[in-house]
């Protein structure tokens, strides 16, 4: 009895010894992944920083992203912020950068100047243009103060409306170094767009004086002469710009539109084609080459219409031509073709053009298009279809006289008195005076 009693004992003790032993294998194991845990944090905020400091900005995301999602001390925060926000700056997610760092500003607005500069240049992407230039002015009074910075303040500035204060910043750079082609490219944007051409001028002209191979001031100049409306001096300078930089597809589609505008349409499609070489998957020379052949057409649609007036007809049948060669999904052209197809009595082809241009382009009727039609099927001997047609001039225009008297005479030939004795007492009920 004492032997099991004794032997009890014993497993009380080792079960306590067990139980001790279990606990600190649990201390142990919970500080072994607190230490564990740490160190793979401070590898994240590592990460964070590093890679988005050399520019590997997706690989940068998720580990900074990682230290976000933790309650961790705020100066790692902070910094995993700035950095979030660089990286998605960097990589074009502007609504994230903008995200991050008004987050990081609000939490620790003394965090750094760079931090106000990033801020700055987010917002000038996001044209909040107010915002922007007073977080760019903080940079600069932090000591951020270089010249591309005060350029961005100066863009800030003069976007919001403080047009004479940006100008001075930028006349100050200008002045402060002759050789600074930005700051003096800026200015001149400006004065552009402020309409100050003169003085735009001669900035432009000592920009070319230092630097005579930099395109963009004669891109300047070329937009100062279109401004004025003189497109022989555009197009110079437009080729100046060019022959310093003949793969700018800008400068070549400026030079298109200049051809365009002065008819030299043969010369704008060149231009274009060496877009096409350039850049293969340019989307503005589809849109380009559709506005060519739409001013091309309507050049010959005018020319059509004065052969009209001076009763041309065949002349503007072979403008008309061209011009739908040109533009073949305009109704007008089809419209105004068979009206002068009428007037030369080739009625099938009348029909034809006018059938395409009211099923191109309902509103059309107004313009007295199913009257038309009912005339050509008439003169072809197509009564039924011609009075059909007139039928549909009149829930139109009800009261038109004309189509009236057309519908009377259509119906007695066919001898359906009856019908036309009705439109006749229409006629009579719209114009009763005439005897």
């Amino acid at each position: 009895m004492i032997f099991i009693k004794k032997i009890e004992k014993i497993f009380q003790i080792m079960i306590k010894s067990l139980k001790v032993i279990n606990f600190l294998l649990v201390i142990i194991s919970i500080l072994v992944f607190s230490i564990q845990n740490s160190n793979a944090n401070e590898e994240n905020l590592e990460r964070c920083v590093k890679f988005s400091k050399i520019g590997l900005h997706a690989p940068a995301i998720p580990h900074c992203t990682k230290i976000l999602n933790l309650e961790y001390d705020e100066q790692k925060t902070s910094l995993a912020l700035y950095y979030l926000a660089n990286s998605h700056f960097s990589l074009g997610n502007t609504m994230s950068a903008f995200n991050n760092i008004d987050r990081l500003i609000k939490m620790n607005e003394d965090y750094s100047i760079e931090a106000f500069y990033l801020a700055g240049i987010i917002n000038l992407k996001l044209s909040d243009y107010d915002k922007a230039a007073n977080y760019l002015k903080k940079a600069i009074d932090g000591g951020l103060d270089g010249s591309d910075t005060q350029r961005l303040y100066a863009r800030g500035l003069f976007k919001s409306g403080q047009t004479n204060l940006s100008n001075l910043i930028l006349t100050g750079l200008m002045y402060k170094d002759f050789n600074d082609k930005i700051s003096m490219t800026q200015l001149a944007e400006n004065l552009i767009v402020l309409k100050n051409y003169k003085k735009a001028r001669d900035i432009i002209n000592n920009i070319i004086e230092n630097d005579p191979d930099y395109s963009y001031s004669y891109y300047l100049n070329y937009q100062i002469s279109r401004h004025n409306n003189d497109n022989q001096n555009a197009l110079s300078d437009i080729n100046k710009a060019l022959m310093r930089d003949r793969n700018n597809t800008v400068y070549i589609v400026e030079k298109i539109k200049l051809l365009t505008l002065e008819e030299k349409f043969d010369l704008a499609k060149y231009n274009l084609s060496q877009i096409k070489k350039i850049d293969p998957k340019n989307k503005k020379v589809s849109i380009l080459m559709e506005n060519i052949l739409d001013i091309q057409a309507s050049n010959l649609q005018y020319k059509a219409r004065n052969y009209i007036k001076l009763q041309d007809y065949l002349s503007s049948i072979s403008h008309y031509n061209k011009a739908i060669k040109y533009d073949p999904s305009n109704s007008l052209l089809y419209f105004e073709r068979g009206q002068v197809y009428s007037i030369l009595k080739k009625y099938p082809e009348s029909e034809q053009d006018l059938l395409i241009a009211i099923s191109m382009n309902k509103e059309l009727e107004e313009n007295e298009i199913n009257f038309l039609l009912g005339k050509v099927f008439y003169e072809q001997g197509k009564i039924n279809l011609s009075i059909d047609h007139m039928d549909q001039e009149l829930k139109i225009h009800p009261n038109n006289k004309r189509v009236l008297m057309w519908q009377i005479r259509s119906l007695s030939e066919e001898g359906l008195y009856s019908e036309a004795e009705k439109y006749a007492y229409k006629l009579i009920e719209s114009s009763p005076k005439p005897p």
